[in-house]
């Protein structure tokens, strides 16, 4: 090629998933992509870029039409092997040659200028004859080669294939493009590190600039969850309260608009995570089970998202035993600890038995209105902040489950995104998601600073800096921890 980007031509018979392959490894969702064989018309040249700077090509071409044809064609130009590539130059100039051959002299012409060869089998289909023209072919143009097997359907001749490919390719690998994870990219891209020496430094720089982004996705994820809980966490809805008004129906209108404001803080936060993904405008719905599209208040969400019954438990009586503790000192210890035990007990009670209630009702003369609204005179109810303990673990659950989705998804993909990482088990917290499996070094930290996050906004309306910084840092912690989906 005659610039310095490594670039790969991705080659094989029709309908063994080549546009998968190359939406898998540009991230690129514009690759077309169809069940029915012909999808690809025209050879197209994508471009993998970590913001704007290119990092590698990728052609992704219709695909061998005539390759038993094509090889016996060559096979009357060249005598000899040395002859061969030769042979495959003059095929390719030959005016007559691009008319009756017009596939594989579109997909021939980058790899004679140079690019690799990523040849795609589909490994639920046996090899037949036209697949062995096909290598040979490749063969005869000498540019290092890499073979991948792709699950395409659940039939699988792999086997049969390995030792085929071998006898014809450096690097025979594995790749099933709809499930290909960054890691699996980064180890496909090594693997041609290996057979072209001369990009050794190129590959290593893409492998960086992966590694960079997808950390920097990390560390963004954990800035828009963080924002989320910060936003949903201290919000406060507010309605004016004349003499006379219906109390029951304007509790009943806040708790609605708190609620519609906790799905939006939602949505949005999921939009943005989506975006940093390369994921615009995914379709969120899971055919099979939707456990993200229960409702935010529902009874399955609540009971399948956020943590077990008994680590709510313990954190609540940690928090309430330091609210007690600070009594005993208080008083100089007069309560024989007697505050410690009553604020455990009480903190642990309300960690569970809140249920599905999230914050409570003040009116303008409540102690809370005056540390919220100090200026305001007028008679009002409002809603908030958020005070479960419990609400705030399933909105951080459901975001992390959203956030592993997200970041293992493959752009080869065009169905629904799928946010059901297992069977649930009714009524287990934490059985849907991923909370409730973290280990307490990760776990530990989050709690605590959710618990200031929640403090200081029934304190001041708004988390201070130092809640919101350890907030996002905690739930880095955790996103870089979040283990692929089984």
């Amino acid at each position: 090629m005659t610039d310095a980007l490594p670039c790969f031509v991705v080659v094989g018979n029709v309908n063994q998933g080549k546009s998968s392959v190359v939406s898998a490894l540009t991230e690129d969702e514009a690759v077309p992509i169809d069940s029915y064989p012909g999808t690809t018309k025209r050879s197209a040249e994508y471009v993998f870029r970590t913001g704007e700077r290119p990092l590698f090509r990728i052609v992704d071409t219709p695909g061998f039409q005539r390759a038993r044809h094509v090889l016996a064609r060559l096979s009357a130009r060249a005598g000899n092997a040395a002859g061969r590539t030769a042979a495959l130059r003059a095929f390719v100039a030959d005016p007559a040659m691009r008319a009756e051959f017009p596939d594989e002299v579109e997909l021939l012409t980058p790899i004679l200028s140079g690019a690799c060869i990523l040849y795609v089998v589909d490994a639920s289909s046996p090899v037949e004859p036209a697949n062995e023209a096909e290598m040979e072919i490749l063969r005869w143009t000498g540019q290092p080669a890499m073979a991948l097997l792709n699950r395409v359907r659940a039939r699988d001749h792999g086997e049969a294939w390995r030792p085929v490919l071998r006898q014809f390719f450096h690097i025979v690998r594995e790749f099933d493009a709809h499930r290909a994870r960054a890691a699996d990219r980064v180890a496909l891209l090594r693997g041609f590190r290996e057979i072209r020496p001369e990009w050794s430094e190129s590959i290593d720089a893409v492998v960086n600039a992966m590694e960079r982004e997808g950390s920097e996705r990390c560390h963004r994820s954990a800035s828009v969850i963080a924002d989320l809980l910060v936003e949903a966490l201290a919000h406060v809805v507010r309605r004016p309260f004349p003499e006379g008004s219906d109390e029951t129906a304007l509790r009943a209108e806040l708790d609605r608009a708190h609620r519609d404001a906790q799905r939006r803080f939602e949505c949005v936060a999921r939009d943005a995570i989506e975006g940093i993904h390369r994921h615009p405008g995914l379709t969120r719905e899971d055919p099979d089970l939707e456990i993200l599209q229960d409702d935010l208040f529902g009874d399955t969400t609540w009971k399948l998202f956020g943590l077990s019954r008994w680590q709510l438990l313990r954190y609540g009586a940690i928090a309430g035993a330091a609210t007690g503790g600070a009594l005993d000192l208080v008083t100089a210890g007069h309560t024989f600890m007697l505050g410690t035990a009553l604020g455990a007990g009480a903190g642990a009670t309300l960690g569970w038995f809140m249920g599905p209630q999230v914050a409570s009702t003040f009116g303008n003369s409540s102690k809370l209105a005056r540390a919220l609204f100090p200026f305001d005179t007028g008679r009002f109810l409002a809603l908030g902040p958020v005070t479960s303990q419990r609400y705030a673990w399933v909105l951080v659950d459901r975001a992390l489950v959203h956030y592993r989705a997200v970041r293992d998804r493959s752009h080869a993909r065009r169905d629904a995104l799928d946010l059901a990482n297992q069977e649930p088990h009714a009524g287990v917290a934490g059985a849907a998601g991923i909370a409730a499996q973290l280990p307490r070094s990760l776990r530990d930290p989050l709690d605590a600073a959710l618990r200031r996050v929640m403090k200081d906004a029934q304190r001041l309306g708004v988390p201070g800096p130092d809640a919101r910084r350890d907030l996002e840092a905690g739930l880095e912690a955790v996103l870089r921890q979040v283990p692929p989906r089984g």
